[in-house]
């Protein structure tokens, strides 16, 4: 387990977030959640605790406030808890039953594909995961994960027994004033990993556009597009109000082109300097097609998923 996953804000004093992420999709893709548990510490030093969770097949999202003596994380091993909830690689247990909603169940996970890090591949990220003083810094924990178990939400019972699902994080300051977020592992052909993203960077008072791309088949092709391994982002379309982006990527590992729309989608709170009063959208029954080829111009993967996570923020 790579140590990105462990909690890392325990000396943030003020303007710091950090939020773990679980997306859920049942064996019979009727049902599809994400479960974001998290801090913040806001400009004054104003800390509290969190639990997101997001239906995709309605839209409706909810935000449970707690207060921050009843975060839990450990330091040395992922691991997290908020009051009687509890979350980490083997999997969550939620209790949550107040005025903004209902949300009960465990979930095991089996089968795990952890990202693979490594003194190369420090993460996601690349050196820049090694950089002090990042806005925002990104971990992908799980690639994939088979489910067990079932959640009641909202007075319903959602059966994930026989699913998939994926972990990931966030923490730093803020995320990205203009970014896009890509996330799929449910496609038609056979299981495989696919995630994407671009992002307006702030550092030492300048700012970039970077951006990354990974792609596995957990069958031996595994490629990585990113601004710090000389690939390019070389077509690059977004319709924000569509919900629709198309983008090929170019470099050592060949070509990879995708194409997203979002679908439905429900408002989720994102930190501004420790601040969780941003609204974004995000879908997780997005629709992403995408096919890799290698530098001799042969086809290695080309199928769709229609389960993806999206976010599009461009203002």
């Amino acid at each position: 387990m790579i140590k990105q996953a462990f909690f890392q804000g325990k000396n943030k004093k003020r303007r710091y977030f950090e939020g773990w992420y679980f997306k859920c999709i049942s064996a019979d893709r009727k049902h599809a959640i994400a479960i974001i548990p998290g801090m913040a510490i806001d400009p004054q030093g104003k800390k509290q605790a969190f639990i997101q969770v997001i239906n995709a097949v309605n839209g409706k999202t909810w935000y449970h406030h707690f207060p921050y003596s009843e975060f839990n994380a450990k330091l040395d091993q992922f691991y997290v808890e908020i009051e009687n909830n509890s979350f980490n690689a083997g999997g969550l247990s939620v209790n949550i039953d107040t005025a903004e909603g209902l949300i009960k169940g465990q979930l095991i996970f089996d089968h795990c594909q952890p990202f693979p890090t490594g003194r190369k591949n420090p993460g996601i990220m690349g050196p820049f995961g090694l950089l002090p003083l990042m806005e925002c810094y990104h971990a992908i924990i799980h690639l994939y994960h088979e489910i067990k178990g079932d959640i009641v939400l909202d007075g319903e019972i959602l059966d994930f027994n026989g699913g998939v699902g994926y972990i990931e994080k966030d923490y730093g300051r803020s995320f990205p004033k203009t970014y896009l977020w890509l996330q799929a592992s449910h496609f038609e052909n056979r299981n495989a990993a696919f995630v994407f993203s671009r992002a307006n960077i702030p550092f030492l008072g300048r700012a970039f556009l970077g951006f990354f791309a990974y792609f596995t088949d957990f069958q031996g092709v595994t490629v990585r597009f990113a601004t710090y391994n000389h690939s390019r982002l070389v077509t690059w379309e977004v319709d924000k109000e569509k919900g629709i982006c198309y983008g090929e990527l170019k470099g050592p590992a060949g070509k990879l082109a995708f194409r997203a729309q979002m679908n439905g989608g429900g408002k989720l709170r994102a930190p501004v300097d420790g601040l969780m009063n941003r609204e974004i959208v995000e879908s997780i029954t997005a629709e992403v097609w995408l096919r890799l080829t290698n530098p001799q111009g042969e086809v290695l993967f080309e199928s769709l998923s229609h389960e993806a996570g999206m976010e599009i923020c461009l203002d």
